[in-house]
């Protein structure tokens, strides 16, 4: 049931879960798309755009991968981002993306504190040997 929705979701059905990924990274900007319709963007605790179609959601949902690049055009031209398609096993169901105002600071903090306590509750990949 969920699966279905969100496929299909409009941006006013999505900017509930769109603005509570924003509170949860801490305000950061964030942009939520379905597959087949134009989803949000949510700045400084507010929805911002209710018609975004933000062409690196849709390249992250065409390719089935998460992506980390810089935007060239649009309201964050310049900066980096983070998108991750929303999927079901093989199936897209949307994206999600956040403005990486850290530029991936968090990874290289990550690899040097090493720290013990936090290697239970994150990947391997995050600790690579």
């Amino acid at each position: 049931m969920l699966k279905e929705a969100l496929k299909s979701a409009d941006a006013r059905e999505i900017a509930p879960l769109a603005y509570a990924i924003h509170i949860l990274v801490n305000k950061l900007p964030v942009a939520m798309r379905s597959r087949e319709k134009p989803g949000v963007r949510v700045e400084k605790g507010k929805i911002v755009d209710t018609n975004y179609e933000g062409y690196v959601l849709k390249l992250a949902m065409e390719l089935k991968r998460t992506l980390r690049v810089s935007v060239i055009k649009g309201p964050y031209a310049g900066l980096p981002v983070i998108v991750v398609p929303i999927m079901d096993n093989d199936e897209v169901l949307g994206a999600v993306g956040v403005v990486d105002i850290t530029a991936g600071i968090f990874e290289e903090v990550l690899l040097l504190a090493r720290r013990p306590e936090l290697m239970k509750f994150l990947p391997e990949d995050v600790f690579p040997k």
